[in-house]
């Protein structure tokens, strides 16, 4: 195993409450509405609003948002943000193969009407106080990231030359360092703040979109825009581990696949997920596999199937069975027909809590790296590529495109509780990379009991239906990979901080009063973690 330079983890405790993002200038938005006298909903809208802006090759107006909230009255609430097929998709029209590129490639944008969602029901400020951190970002620009620059040169030449030149400068590439302005995008977001969100679906800013669409071939209509549906509130998944209790997210999101794992990982003592030895990184495998296997053979859509008939995923009975076999080393091979047509995405994930009880985790995003790799003309928001998202070939499953279909999702935003009192607050971006990421954590932390700053930067792997297993294989000593070897799996080499391996947003909640908030943000990309100092 090859010495591998620590990376700096970004820690922060507060008294206060406490914000963690991929972006410095989104952690800083929250933060202010804390300071503002501002509950966490407030907060976590400001850091959402202003990932958009300074992450913008994850999230942003033209993506989708989900969340996970816990009020002071201890009530918990899946607030589904799902965006829509167009609804002028027909037999016609519809593609042989999963649209990724281009205006054609995006769903319905829900993003603004989950975020504006969650403002009027359970926030407290103004809407422009919430969106004038994103406006000052847009406006007067941000500093662009090494890891924005690498992501950037991978993908520019996908995109169109108008949106290209948004991320030029003397007709190359930004590089790390360069300011970043998008006076398109502030003039979006300020009128956002004068009109109204609803100005995004029903007023000016949905006639510029309409208007884009038509002129550019796309499938989104007026329409579409002013029927774009409420956030539906749903009930959270729940399990416990160890005497924990866990609450994550419902379909359409991937929580069954993490309450999976964390089911069958409970079969075995602590000792035997000792971190970073062969037994753990087998176990590991083979459970990720068999949970990922199990919720792409049984796909779940609310709105079309009952829950009920995916309950086995959340039964400890099965899950002992799941393990009985791990134990034996009994490797599942096989290609699935209801595999999802794609495993890579890009998502963006922010945990904040405040000083009152109330908790939230909103886990959002574009798919692809830069969505659509198209802006919206004069608006300056990268359109989604959500239609990627669907299954294309069989008309039984439940996210078959169809017009007003909601698409496939993997978010995970999670809550632990100790008894009653939360305990963890985490999620993270990744694709089907994201409960798997969240079970290292969380094994990590209630059973090897490491710091969360620890178990969030700790080594990573990961293993899809497929059976491949990516690792960040310099950060593993070699009997680990010989072991995985010797179980039937093909290992795929990552970096030692694999950006394809999450981005964890992980908040540890005070105990007692004596206690402080503690915030941690993944050092595979570029988050901050901060609290409020008012007071201290």
């Amino acid at each position: 195993m090859k010495s591998v330079q620590k990376k700096k983890v970004s820690t922060a405790k507060s008294r206060h409450g406490m914000v963690s993002t991929a972006s410095a200038r989104a952690t800083d938005a929250g933060v202010q509405m804390l300071e503002k006298g501002g509950n966490a909903v407030d907060a976590a809208v400001a850091a959402a609003f202003c990932l958009g802006v300074t992450e913008p090759q994850a999230s942003g107006l033209g993506g989708q948002s989900m969340a996970l909230l816990r009020l002071r009255s201890g009530e918990l609430i899946a607030v589904d943000g799902s965006s829509r097929a167009p609804f002028g998709l027909d037999s016609r029209n519809i593609p042989a193969q999963p649209l990724k590129l281009g205006i054609r490639a995006t769903t319905v944008p829900s993003t603004p009407a989950t975020l504006g969602y969650l403002l009027e029901r359970y926030g407290t400020l103004a809407l422009r106080d919430v969106l004038e951190p994103s406006i000052i970002a847009a406006r007067e620009g941000f500093i662009f990231s090494a890891l924005q620059h690498k992501l950037l040169l991978r993908e520019i030449t996908k995109m169109d030359w108008q949106t290209a030149e948004v991320f030029k400068k003397n007709n190359r590439p930004l590089h790390a360092g360069e300011n970043v302005i998008q006076l398109d995008l502030a003039f979006c977001l300020e009128k956002m703040a004068d009109a109204g969100w609803l100005d995004f679906y029903q007023g000016e800013i949905a006639s510029m979109i309409a208007k884009d669409m038509s002129e550019r071939g796309g499938f989104i209509s007026d329409i579409d825009l002013s029927k774009v549906p409420a956030p539906v509130e749903r009930q959270v998944l729940k399990t416990t581990y160890r005497g924990y209790n866990i609450a994550t997210f419902p379909p359409p999101g991937a929580g069954r696949a993490l309450v999976q794992i964390m089911n069958t990982l409970e079969n075995f003592s602590p000792e035997e997920l000792t971190p970073d030895t062969p037994p753990y990184a087998v176990i590991l495998a083979i459970a990720f596999r068999a949970a990922l296997m199990d919720r792409e053979r049984s796909p779940a859509d609310p709105a079309l199937y009952p829950q009920e008939m995916n309950k086995w995923m959340l039964d400890k009975n099965y899950a002992t069975i799941v393990a009985q076999r791990i134990k034996k080393l009994a490797a599942m091979r096989g290609v699935l027909p209801y595999a999802p047509p794609r495993t890579a995405g890009e998502t963006t994930h922010l945990s904040v809590a405040d000083n009152d009880g109330n908790t939230v985790g909103i886990t959002q995003s574009v798919e692809l790296v830069f969505g659509a790799k198209t802006v919206a003309k004069n608006l300056g928001f990268f359109y989604n590529s959500y239609m990627s998202a669907f299954d294309y070939k069989d008309i039984l499953h439940p996210f078959y495109l169809l017009p007003g279909v909601r698409p496939w999702s993997s978010v995970a935003p999670t809550l632990v509780f100790n008894g009653e009192i939360p305990k963890f607050l985490l999620g993270s971006p990744g694709s089907e990379r994201i409960s798997t990421s969240l079970a290292q954590v969380l094994t990590r932390v209630l059973d090897a009991e490491q710091d969360l700053a620890d178990a969030v930067a700790a080594p990573r792997l990961h293993a899809g239906s497929t059976g491949r297993v990516s690792i960040e294989r310099e950060r593993f000593a070699p009997e680990v990979i010989a072991a995985l070897t010797d179980v039937d799996c093909e290992v795929s080499k990552r970096g030692a901080y694999s950006f394809y391996l999450g981005c964890v947003q992980a908040l540890q909640l005070p105990q007692s009063p004596n206690e402080m908030f503690y915030g941690v943000s993944d050092p595979r990309r570029d988050g901050t973690a901060k609290g409020p100092k008012k007071g201290e």
